[in-house]
């Protein structure tokens, strides 16, 4: 039996015009590929950026807010009262108020801005600080988990309002903000 010898001259010989038509047609499928994956991940990259932004909006919706509503100068010009919403947040120990933070930024009788953080201080023994007054629901009393009368245990529920009393060395003169951030890293906008 006789097996046929092929010359592998003449089954890879090819003119060179349909050498250039095939290396046309190779880099054309090859640009095509190209910027069809570049589609592809430039798709890819608005869809994960589309998604992360809705991820951290509906995570800032389930850590809830802290509002501060109603702020008030009092008459010594050195003290305010707000009343604090919690929007939301999870519920916060009244025993963990000390690892709050509280910064009263006000203008002072010298003319400056100051922004000053206050420390917890039931007792009002230091020259600056804050306290507790009452937490509330709606107007009245509060009924979930309510809060002992001299503040040592129960909860800040979500939708209660804590009034607070903060105040401050230096005379008070306009443009105040109050902001507040519980331990959780909820804060006040």
């Amino acid at each position: 039996m006789l097996i046929p010898v092929l010359d592998l001259g003449e089954v890879f010989a090819v003119s060179s015009l349909g050498s250039l038509a095939a290396s046309a047609f190779f880099a054309a499928i090859a640009l095509i590929s190209i910027g069809f994956l570049m589609g592809m991940i430039s798709l890819g990259c608005g869809v994960i950026r589309d998604s992360l932004a809705t991820a951290l909006e509906n995570l800032e919706l389930s850590r809830g807010v802290l509002e501060v509503e109603n702020l008030t100068v009092l008459s010594d010009n050195r003290s305010v009262e707000a009343r604090i919403l919690n929007r939301g947040a999870d519920p916060i120990r009244v025993g963990e108020f000390d690892k709050m933070d509280v910064i009263l930024v006000y203008r002072s009788s010298a003319g400056f801005v100051k922004a000053v953080w206050l420390p917890y201080d039931p007792d009002m023994d230091l020259s600056y600080g804050w306290r507790p007054l009452n937490i509330t629901y709606e107007g009245s009393e509060e009924l979930l988990n309510p809060v002992s009368p001299d503040m040592s245990s129960g909860l800040w529920d979500p939708d209660e309002c804590l009034a607070i009393r903060a105040w401050v060395a230096d005379e008070i003169r306009g443009a105040v903000k109050l902001i507040v951030a519980a331990p959780s890293g909820v804060s006040s906008p």
